[in-house]
This record gives structure tokens, sequence and C-alpha cells, in this order.
């Protein structure tokens, strides 16, 4: 359905049946409520579902489309304050997210990805953490993209389009961006192809910057690559310290000393990563308003 079919209602009075005033227009000027709603119908409930799933006026459908064929523009428009032009971000994430837990059961990915076998020499913590990663690999993707908002903010600062972007946009960004990975993980779940989805999944990100912030083909790549070279830095720096808590609680200090050292190397190579992303954006964005 068309997102921008915005109605235009006659100067017709109609009643609000949640407040009993009279009025004209689209909505009631007292309570809010939205003309035409009366008692529940059987119209009523089909509508109801329809717009949960987002089979309504911008529509789920319409907005996966979207995200497939210009991931970077529709999601411009929207961080631009363009909110007619997509389903609600959040709200289709969780819907494709409860999709992708009925698929998970269906092929049973649920029970894990990939095999692996831990050594016996290493300890509990380890044999957790690949565990949980294993049986949990869409939330492990909304964890590793929460990772991007960060870093995407500063190497994306002097971007030809969007520079400048909050934090809470970069927020916005995420979210699209996680919708995008879910569905390509139920793409993997169903199909087991995993090469494929990586491709395609990896081709879509590609494209979905390359249209937000207006780089070039080479200026879109290395920034992709450090903005999520740092996310996977980040996420490794807060399971180290979840581990250096745990081998403090038993007391494994050298070996917890030796796990602080490589945070802190970490650590530094993030710094160094985004602070030359930043100066290298800073001086080319310069240098094109120099040269205009």
């Amino acid at each position: 359905m068309n997102p921008f079919n915005n109605e235009f209602s006659s100067q017709d009075t109609n009643h609000c049946c949640n407040c009993d005033h009279d009025f004209v227009g689209n909505f009631c000027p007292y309570c809010s409520q939205r003309s035409g709603l009366g008692p529940i119908t059987w119209r009523s409930v089909s509508k109801g579902i329809a717009e949960v799933w987002g089979m309504h006026s911008r529509s789920l459908p319409f907005t996966v489309l979207q995200l497939f064929l210009r991931p970077g523009y529709i999601i411009g428009d929207y961080i631009s304050g363009k909110r007619q032009v997509s389903f609600p971000p959040v709200k289709m994430l969780a819907l494709i997210a409860v999709l992708g837990v009925i698929v998970d059961f269906m092929t049973g990915a649920i029970h894990g990805m990939i095999s692996y076998e831990i050594p016996a020499n290493h300890s509990v913590f380890l044999y957790k953490v690949f565990h949980w990663v294993n049986t949990h690999p869409d939330l492990m993707s909304l964890i590793l993209l929460s990772s991007l908002i960060i870093p995407n903010h500063i190497i994306y600062r002097f971007a030809p389009r969007h520079s400048s972007h909050t934090l809470p946009q970069g927020f916005f960004i995420q979210v699209f961006s996680s919708t995008i990975l879910l569905l390509f993980n139920m793409f993997y779940d169903v199909t087991s192809i995993g090469w494929l989805a990586l491709a395609l999944g990896g081709s879509i990100v590609f494209f979905l910057y390359k249209q937000l912030f207006g780089y070039g083909v080479w200026g879109t790549l290395w920034r992709v690559v450090i903005g999520f070279t740092s996310a996977f830095a980040i996420f490794y720096i807060l399971l180290g310290v979840d581990r250096i808590i745990y081998l403090t609680s038993v007391h494994h200090m050298a070996k917890a000393n030796q796990v602080m050292i490589q945070e802190v190397i970490v650590i530094l190579g993030v710094i160094t990563a985004l602070s030359a992303s930043y100066f290298i954006s800073k001086a080319t964005k310069a240098k094109s308003t120099v040269a205009q």
C-alpha cells in the first residue's frame, strides 16, 4: 500500500465515541481519536491483525522491499524526519525477530548453527561463551550491530550525506540494519547456504552505507571494514571484562592480569583506528569544500 496515502477527510461532522464530542476532520481535537471509529466489528478485528503484521499504510512488506532495493535512501529519509516512508522500525524489528524465532524452531537452528568442541584444558567460562553464541546467533548479531553505533558516529562524522548524525539517529540506522541481518539469518536457516547468505548480506550492508553516507566505493569499503572491526573489538572488550571478573572470582589472578593486558591493547587499537578514520574523513571533507 502507498505509505503517502494521507486521505483528507471531508467537512462532514463526526461523532467521537471516546469522548462524545462532535468534530470536523480526521482526528478528534479533544481526545485525538481517529474519526470513523465505532463499535468493534469483524472488519475491526481483521484490520487490527493486519496492522500488527504491517499490512496497512507504510506496510511491512513495502519497507522490507525498500531495504533490499534502496536501503541507504529509505534509512536516510527516515532519520531525516520523513516518518511516512517506512513501517515503524522498532516494531518491524520485533516482528521480524518473532518470525525468526519461529523459523529457528521449524528448521532446528535453535539448537545451534555450528558444531564445536572445547578442549578439556579450557575454562568452563569459554565453553559457556561458545555455547551461548552458538545457540543465540540472532541475539549475537543484534549485540554486534549495537556496538556499531559509536564507531559509525565517529567514522561518518564528515560524510557527504547525513554528516554529524546523532547517536539516536545511529540507533535507528542499526535497527534497520538488524532487520536486514535477521532476514538473512532466516534465509540461512532455511537454505543452509552460508556463503550465499554472507555474500548477499555483505552486499546489502555495503550499499546501505554507500547510499546513506554518500562516499565512493573505496571510501565506503574501508570505512565499513573499520566500523565492523571496531564493533567486533568492542564486543571482545566487553567479553574480556566479563572473563576478568570470572577469573578473579576463581582466583586465577595471573590469567586475569594477562587478559587485562590484552584488553588494553585492543582498546588502544580501537582508539587509534577510529581516530585515524575521523581525521582522514575531516581532511577529505575540508579538501572537497575548498575545491568547491
